[in-house]
């Protein structure tokens, strides 16, 4: 009896130890791994649950505190935050406040190169007040709108003596956050465990979640089928279609990412704005939607239309209203009577392949000719980053605030402005908006920009998709954030 009573626990406590392990079929790995640099959405949705910053997003992307376990807006031009007590970082070092300037010191260091930097160029001094409180001292009454970047995964916290040993953050991680870095083997999968002294009590429920690399959608539709994968992210409506209800939970969000055309506004002809706005009247989004996404998607303007505060809608463009009538007068104006040829550079990665090829039929109708070079997505963030294109179809993440929602990306020399686009007035708008205080005023300002980078095009903007994840039933307290975070990763558990 004593015999039979063991084996039934041992047999229990395995059943629990494999309910705490959570396999996830992704289509892209990680780009890289120090938070202060990552651009790729993979590394952002590994990185936030190894890394925390001080304050992160909820469920209804509001902000809540973090390693801050409070902050206050002192004036316009202050923040203070009030960082937790034991914290430890992955390695057992305690998070100092020394920790938190040392990590915004480096984000602002222009040998860094951070994407985040331009967030916080107007951040006169951080500073410590004692031994827990870290004041942001502004040289604009911008806090409102720098606020929401203390979420982000590139204003991660990280150790300074971590780094200062040495490390490489591109290939070792120190966190706070509620999983560490167990394993990664480049090409095949990725895994991350608990962290059993994480700040919040209860998290994570799961003991270990284990990312498998599947750029194909069909491997990660059949080893789901297969149960080889607990979840899988499946980005073809009609793949979802396969999985029945009854079986399978469907997770659906939209998102505020949105497909674009980005352009290399210093190559001829696009050095040209009217031939930029062309290709806004040569193309039928509505189609591509239809298309590529099968309808789970928006057409979009420079901010994601559900955004009610901020956000002028679609048709509110004339710029978006298919003509290819007009497409054809201004690239007659800009001297291409008969068109031109270019070559649009992208990856098979999340169906920017399918975009470009609905694109490239329709540019045809107005005698345009864009040649596709499909690339490695390592070589396609490379050529990114060293504006190493005539044009490239990709995806750019989404946000609530206009600040961080355009100015990195369109400011003269902004930190992701790999368009190389410069234009005054765009600049001045720019500025305008994160310095206003008025709310009435700044939504003037905003709707004024979102005119002109319509106009001016050194982005096509295309399109957002909802997003999936489909899991096995016994998967609950998994949530889906329009900004695809996966954040709730924390809170998923496994009956």
């Amino acid at each position: 009896m004593r015999r039979l009573i063991a084996v039934i626990l041992v047999l229990v406590s395995i059943v629990l130890f494999a309910a705490g392990k959570l396999t996830i079929a992704v289509d892209v790995e990680p780009v890289g791994l120090d938070p202060h640099l990552v651009t790729a959405f993979a590394s952002h949705r590994i990185l936030e649950n190894v890394y925390d910053g001080l304050l992160r997003f909820g469920e209804n992307l509001q902000l809540v505190p973090n390693l801050a376990e409070s902050y206050e807006v002192v004036d316009p031009y202050t923040i203070i935050f009030k960082i937790r007590k034991d914290v430890k970082f992955h390695d057992g070092t305690p998070l100092t406040v020394e920790d938190v300037i040392f990590s915004f010191q480096r984000i602002l260091n222009p040998d860094t190169k951070s994407p985040a930097a331009a967030f916080y160029q107007d951040v006169e001094y951080v500073k410590a007040i004692d031994e827990r409180t870290v004041e942001f001292k502004l040289k604009k009454p911008m806090a409102s709108a720098i606020l929401p970047n203390f979420a982000g995964v590139n204003s991660s916290i990280i150790s300074k003596k971590f780094f200062e040993a040495g490390k490489n953050l591109q290939l070792e991680t120190n966190g706070t956050g509620p999983f560490y870095l167990a394993e990664y083997v480049a090409g095949n999968y990725l895994v991350l465990k608990k962290n059993p002294h994480y700040f919040v009590e209860g998290q994570p429920v799961l003991d270990e979640i284990k990312f498998v690399f599947m750029p194909e959608e069909l491997s990660r539709v059949a080893a789901l089928r297969n149960k080889d994968v607990d979840m899988a992210k499946i980005s073809e409506p009609l793949n979802v279609r396969q999985f029945p209800t009854d079986r399978y939970n469907i997770f659906k969000s939209p998102t505020l990412s949105y497909y674009l055309i980005g352009i290399n506004t210093t190559r001829k002809p696009f050095d040209d704005p009217r031939v930029r706005n062309a290709l806004n009247y040569a193309l039928n989004r509505e189609a591509i939607v239809r298309t590529v996404a099968f309808g789970e998607g928006v057409v979009t303007g420079p901010m994601h239309p559900s955004i009610k505060p901020w956000a002028l809608q679609p048709e509110d463009f004339e710029e978006y209203k298919y003509n290819p009538a007009k497409a054809k007068e201004l690239l007659a104006q800009a001297g291409y009577p008969r068109g031109f040829e270019f070559t649009i550079v992208t990856s098979q990665r999340y169906n920017f392949d399918k975009v470009a090829q609905v694109i490239q039929a329709q540019l045809a109708e107005v005698g345009i000719n864009a040649k596709i070079e499909l690339v490695e997505w390592g070589i396609f963030i490379k050529r990114w980053r060293e504006s190493d294109f005539d044009a490239f179809i990709s995806m750019n993440s989404g946000s609530m605030e206009p600040d961080i929602q355009f100015y990195r990306h369109f400011k003269t020399g902004g930190s992701t402005n790999v368009f190389l686009f410069s234009n005054q007035k765009v600049d001045e708008l720019l500025e305008l908006g994160r310095s206003t205080v008025d709310v009435q005023k700044r939504k003037q300002i905003y709707d004024e920009l979102q005119r002109l980078l319509v106009k001016e095009s050194p982005v096509i903007f295309l399109y957002c998709q909802n997003q999936f994840f489909v899991a096995d039933r016994s998967i609950e307290g998994f949530k889906l954030l329009p900004n695809e975070s996966l954040i709730f990763l924390r809170e998923t558990r496994k009956k």
